[in-house]
């Protein structure tokens, strides 16, 4: 975690692996392709190696996560629109982030890693009664500070992989906060495209599920499909 198909010509240095059973590795295959895809639609990338590698992502999402590009292209007229009303500038093609199928693949997605640095930090898994609850947000968000500045707050500086010379850059940056019983806060961004934010618990019943009309909860054995 992140998948290897996230970084540029799948050069992924090695850390962040963690245990999980098959049923949840396939139940979130999708999650992370469509998170890989969003990646590697960050702006400024034009290199023949970056074209390839989203050539295939896209090839993929197309034949396996049905409706999502259709869901993302807004077409050139609102394109227009958008870049005006959002300050966005001339040279960046707009897609639309708000759309259901993407926002629970990125949703699951951003759960998925809650559980793996769950995992990382206290050395076992999240329990029967724990949980994530978890946020996502776009680079235009961040563009127009729309992400909370309590986050940043509250978080370390960012960390990222690191095998020899080899860096994960800013392909994928983490970082987290221990919390009153065993919560723990955290915070990771991909390129300069998008960035989940999320809790964990041992037990949902404290902080997390008072606030579930706002940001969903993943519990143990959601991923399973």
């Amino acid at each position: 975690m992140p998948p290897i198909q996230m970084f540029e010509g799948r050069q992924r240095p090695g850390g962040f692996e963690f245990p999980a059973c098959h049923r949840c590795n396939s139940g979130t295959g999708h999650s992370d392709l469509v998170a890989s895809m969003l990646a590697r639609v960050m702006p400024h990338a034009d290199t023949d190696l970056h074209r390839k590698d989203l050539t295939k992502i896209l090839s993929a999402v197309s034949n396996n996560v049905a409706g999502l590009l259709h869901e993302m292209n807004i077409g050139r007229g609102a394109e227009k629109l958008a870049r005006k009303r959002l300050g966005i500038p001339d040279d960046m093609h707009p897609l639309r982030a708000d759309g259901p199928i993407l926002s629970g693949h990125i949703l699951t997605f951003a759960a998925k890693l809650g559980f793996a640095l769950h995992y990382e930090v206290h050395g076992g898994l999240i329990p029967a009664r724990g949980g994530a609850q978890v946020m996502w947000f776009s680079n235009v968000q961040a563009m127009n500070d729309q992400i909370p500045q309590e986050l940043f707050s509250l978080l370390p500086s960012p960390s990222m992989l690191q095998q020899g010379r080899k860096s994960s850059g800013e392909q994928f940056q983490y970082s987290f906060a221990h919390g009153e019983r065993d919560h723990l806060l955290y915070f990771a961004s991909f390129n300069k495209s998008f960035a989940v934010a999320g809790v964990t618990a041992q037990d949902c019943s404290i902080w997390l599920e008072d606030h579930v009309d706002k940001f969903p909860i993943f519990k143990p054995g959601d991923f399973i499909r």
